[in-house]
């Protein structure tokens, strides 16, 4: 799975349709040295952000399909995610029809929903609303992308559940974004729907 992890993190600064700067070559470091930012060989990686990895790959898969279900899926499938069993599956699609993806990284429970009607949801066990919001913002700034909040920002639903809904502009389409926040699982979902 970390190989699926890497090609999110990789799309993630592509998936709202705008080109990656190029950044100037870096010197490489002597064999067995590490990269600046990387860890020492043999040493633990860093646990994985929840916030980041939500935000990352709904950006890799979400933004960056859009309403194409059968290319979301086809990359899913390709990159070895797997589906999930028929209980996870029925849970996460509430009586929608779809397909569920597990797409946890070591730490991070996540799963991508993809519906039938092109609507695709990422959705994280646990991370902090809060800073998957800010995450969300600052990726669509850095992309030139802007969200535009529609009415009723920030409004509490049953179980506590707050809701914030955007609409953006990608590729000439106007698509509305849902960021759904819990203090119990799943504490963070990011809903697509083209509109």
């Amino acid at each position: 799975m970390r190989r699926v992890t890497m090609l999110f993190c990789l799309l993630a600064a592509t998936a709202l349709a705008q080109p990656a700067h190029a950044q100037p070559a870096q010197a490489q470091p002597a064999p067995g040295q590490p990269t600046q930012g990387q860890a020492p060989p043999g040493a633990p990686e860093p646990p994985a952000n929840p916030a980041d990895q939500l935000v990352g790959l709904f950006g890799a898969t979400c933004l960056h399909f859009g309403a194409d279900s059968t290319g979301l899926r086809g990359f899913l499938t390709q990159q070895g995610a797997p589906v999930m069993p028929p209980q996870a599956r029925d849970a996460f699609l509430a009586g929608r029809r779809g397909q569920v993806f597990d797409v946890s990284v070591p730490g991070v429970p996540l799963a991508l929903v993809s519906l039938d009607d092109g609507g695709c949801e990422a959705v994280a066990e646990k991370a902090n609303g809060d800073e998957v919001r800010n995450l969300l913002q600052q990726s669509a700034q850095e992309n030139k992308v802007p969200l535009t909040p529609l009415g009723g920002q920030a409004e509490k639903g049953p179980n506590g559940v707050q809701h914030s809904a955007y609409s953006l502009v990608s590729d000439g389409k106007t698509m509305h974004l849902l960021l759904s926040t819990a203090a119990a699982s799943p504490q963070a979902v990011l809903t697509l729907a083209p509109k």
